[in-house]
Parts: C-alpha cells; sequence; structure tokens
C-alpha cells in the first residue's frame, strides 16, 4: 500500500524555476511556486476575500458548508482586483503550456477552510468525463493567501494520479498536503487526485482564490454569459471578456455567422423568422407530437 511519507513532493519553486515547475506539473500534475504573488497583492485579496464573506453571510447569501468551510462564487462580478489576477502573464504562460491556446476561464471562486472544517472528498477537476484523458481538459490555479500547512487544511494531492489511465477510488493515506507560503500559487493539472485537507487549528483561517480554466470547447463551470453582471461586461477589456468565452473559437460560441471577430454581445435585435420577401413573420405552428417515431 502506497502511504504519504513513500510519496515524494515537487519542491517549491522560485522565479527563476519556471522550467522546472514545468517538469513537475508533467511527473507530478502539480506545481508551487514560492511567493509568486507579492505580499501587498497577498495581503489585498485577502481582505477583499475576506469582506465579501461577511457581507455575504450578513445578506443571508453565503454558501457555508456544515456551518464552517465558506465558498464564495463568481468573483468576477465581485471585485477588479480578481478579474486582473487571472490577466496575468504568469497564468497565461502556465495555463497555455497545460490547455493550449485560448482557454477559457471556467470559474473564479474563493475557499476559506475554518478550523473544524471536515476535507473535502477526494476528486479530480475533470471527474466528470467517465475516460482518461492523454491531455488535461481542465486546469486550475490556486492563490494561497494563507501559509498552507498540513495543519492548516492546505490541499492534499496524490502526486503523478494525472497519469494513472484507471478511473478508481483514493484513500487519504495516499495524498500528501501542498504547502506554501502565503503568496504562494499552485497551478496543477485538471486530471490529478486533490481535495481540501482538514483544519485542525484552533482558530487559523486558511483562505485561497481558485481560477479554474478549461480548453475552450469545454462547458464551463460558471456561466458568465448569464451570470456577469452587464455594468462589467460593458465595461471590461476585451481580452478578459475572451476568456469568459465572448469570443469565437473554431466557429463554437457564435450569435450568427461563424466568422465574426472581436468580442461578442448581446443581440438587441436577432435576425428572426422571416417571409420570402424578407418581411418578420410569426413563429408559426408547431410540429405535431407524431412527427417523428414514437420510441418504447
Amino acid at each position: 500500500m502506497v502511504t504519504a511519507s513513500m510519496i515524494k513532493m515537487p519542491p517549491l519553486r522560485r522565479r527563476h524555476e519556471l522550467a522546472a515547475a514545468f517538469e513537475d506539473l508533467a511527473k507530478s500534475g502539480y506545481c508551487v511556486l514560492e511567493r509568486a504573488l507579492s505580499a501587498e497583492a497577498t495581503a489585498a485579496l485577502k481582505a477583499r476575500v475576506d469582506q465579501q464573506a461577511a457581507g455575504e453571510i450578513a445578506a443571508g447569501a453565503g454558501w457555508v458548508e456544515a456551518g464552517i468551510n465558506q465558498r464564495i462564487w463568481m468573483l468576477a462580478n465581485k471585485g477588479r482586483m480578481f478579474r486582473d489576477l487571472v490577466m496575468s502573464p504568469l497564468v497565461e504562460a502556465v495555463m497555455g503550456r497545460l490547455l493550449g491556446p485560448r482557454f477559457l476561464l471556467s470559474s473564479l471562486t474563493a475557499n476559506i477552510a475554518r478550523p473544524g472544517g471536515a476535507p473535502m472528498g477526494l476528486h479530480s477537476d475533470q471527474g466528470y468525463v467517465d475516460f482518461w484523458t492523454e491531455k488535461p481538459l481542465v486546469a486550475n490555479c490556486l492563490f494561497m493567501l494563507d501559509d498552507f500547512t498540513d495543519e492548516n487544511g492546505a490541499t492534499r494531492v496524490a502526486p503523478g494520479s494525472h497519469l494513472v489511465r484507471e478511473l478508481r477510488s483514493w484513500s487519504p493515506e495516499e495524498t500528501v498536503p501542498a504547502v506554501g507560503p502565503a503568496g504562494s500559487v499552485m497551478f496543477f493539472d485538471g486530471r490529478l487526485v486533490h481535495g481540501t485537507g482538514a483544519n485542525h487549528t484552533r482558530g487559523q483561517q486558511r483562505r485561497a482564490v481558485l481560477a479554474y480554466h478549461c480548453r475552450p470547447f469545454v462547458r464551463q463551470q460558471e456561466n458568465f454569459f448569464w451570470g456577469l453582471d452587464p455594468a462589467i461586461r460593458r465595461a471590461e477589456r476585451p481580452q478578459f471578456l475572451a476568456k469568459l468565452g465572448f469570443e469565437i473559437w473554431a466557429g463554437l460560441g457564435r450569435t450568427n455567422a461563424p466568422n465574426e471577430a472581436g468580442t461578442l454581445a448581446p443581440l438587441d435585435a436577432p435576425l428572426g423568422a422571416l417571409d420570402a420577401d424578407g418581411l418578420q413573420r410569426d413563429q408559426g405552428a408547431a410540429l405535431a407530437e407524431d412527427a417523428l417515431w414514437a420510441i418504447g
């Protein structure tokens, strides 16, 4: 039986070790870049996460698991700094390496593991795919806003599990904590088995922002087309909106012609049903229920 003491973890990587970090991703399925986020940015993000978490509870909209751990969804609507975070060249480089060009942001969330919080079940982020894939379809980026330790619920990972073709269950004994000081960033392959750890401390919260990405043909976790604040959509950078899928890729995501260029916008007057003279007409009659063969 494999135990945690037998598992080799990749070391923390520094700024000049990106090539080695890419090797860690290929071999172990994850890498941790030590303090890749500045102390100022880490403090600002941490304060904003705390404020939003308290505000959502006060507004009766907080998403709290078993009264302890809290999740904050749809951070794209909840602060410019969160949107800026996913536009960084570092995220672009690593996610591009894992997912290829023009990958999409699938969701942008925060996770607060509080004392007494139970561990999350072990899973992979593309577990909804019922077969192993040669390359990852999704990948994740975790920004550590506190020190991540075994005691305070650091994400537990099964190094190398992204290369296991067999779809099987995993035990906690096959995992190790992905630790790092506040400001560190963990990138991981969507096939990697992992889960939030249990927080055994007396009073230490463990906060993280997660930027989950996918290849451009994969359905996103958060529906930005319906959920993004219209005011943000009107004001945001075209490059950010493209990351949300507001741009055609290989003919996918279009509202009409497959070769429209630039950022898509809601259609004020979609082309509807026309008569032979090009004049608008009603939607017409419904098909009969027996139009196709009945089955069963």
